[in-house]
């Protein structure tokens, strides 16, 4: 699954390893093109590694295209410290999230994360790890998946 079908995007959730070795930026930022103009307008992200950062990053120099999108921070428990907000536009608590332990709020914020959108934009390439249990669960909600990394079943 790596192209876009004429659907309707309005929210997209960004899933993928915290360390990035291989990705192709140049079609990640093809692929995120494809689902502003699918109308696109809201980025979720994690903002926990290095395929965070990069999409954050890619998003935000988007603006000057695309300046109807924005890139909200999920934050899974409150003391979460991001590596720099400089690319985010704002962050977000989900309600409730104040029951979960730090450790079990992460998988938490990404379910909530896939919960809340109609499309992932992946870098996966291997099934141990939060990214492929995110990816497993947009599967399971029938999400539209494009995975730019190796990872197939």
């Amino acid at each position: 699954m790596d192209s876009m079908k004429p659907m309707t995007i309005s929210t997209v959730t960004f899933i993928g390893h915290g360390e990035v070795f291989g990705l192709d930026e140049t079609k990640l930022k093809s692929k995120i093109i494809e689902a502003i103009e699918n109308g696109a307008t809201l980025f979720l992200n994690g903002g926990m590694g290095d395929f965070d950062y990069i999409c954050a990053r890619i998003i935000k120099n988007l603006k000057q295209s695309y300046p109807q999108i924005r890139c909200e921070l999920v934050i899974p428990y409150l003391t979460f410290q991001p590596r720099s907000m400089d690319c985010f536009d704002s962050s977000v608590y989900p309600d409730g999230f104040e029951k979960y332990h730090f450790k079990s709020a992460i998988p938490a914020r990404n379910k909530w994360m896939v919960d809340h959108s109609q499309c992932a934009i992946c870098y996966v390439n291997h099934d141990w790890g939060g990214a492929i249990q995110s990816y497993k669960y947009a599967q399971k909600k029938g999400i539209k998946i494009i995975n730019l990394g190796t990872y197939s079943e």
